[in-house]
């Protein structure tokens, strides 16, 4: 049986497909952190350096969407902050806990030697992170191309 951090870790979009001996050196390079209810995981325009694997409890993120307002809860397998593990970065949103929860907190510094030591860590971190930018670049076409439209009808 798999370790429960090695299932949750396989539940992450950016780490999906590792093998279990790759994402346990990914799980080694965390510690586990505690938060309480209404404590940040990360705040929004914070800087951030550390992504939170959250492995039991539930966390919440406000969302906006079309001027309304909700809260998105995240449950245990959901990665908070993974910018901040790659990159320098400021944290575009506020995630609380909704509960006591612990989190498996991944360093920037920790994660960086990780990916030294397993190459093929970053190999495939970086093909998922190509995969999301020709998403966006199609998404982006498409929004071009409505405004395209909506200017043509005009």
């Amino acid at each position: 049986m798999l370790d429960h951090k090695i299932e949750l870790l396989q539940q992450v979009p950016l780490f999906a497909g590792l093998p279990a001996s790759l994402l346990e050196a990914i799980a080694g390079a965390g510690e586990k952190q505690y938060f309480e209810a209404n404590a940040d995981l990360i705040t929004q325009g914070e800087p951030g350096d550390t992504a939170f694997l959250i492995l039991s409890g539930k966390a919440g993120c406000l969302r906006f969407v079309n001027g309304e307002t909700y809260v998105e809860d995240l449950w245990p397998g959901t990665l908070v902050g993974e910018l901040g593990m790659l990159i320098e970065t400021v944290h575009a949103l506020t995630v609380t806990a909704s509960e006591r929860l612990r989190a498996l907190a991944i360093g920037r510094d920790a994660f960086r030697l990780v990916m030294e030591e397993n190459p093929a860590i970053a190999k495939h971190i970086s093909d998922r992170l190509v995969m999301r930018l020709h998403g966006l670049a199609a998404q982006l076409r498409e929004v071009d191309n409505r405004l395209a439209g909506i200017e043509e009808a005009a």
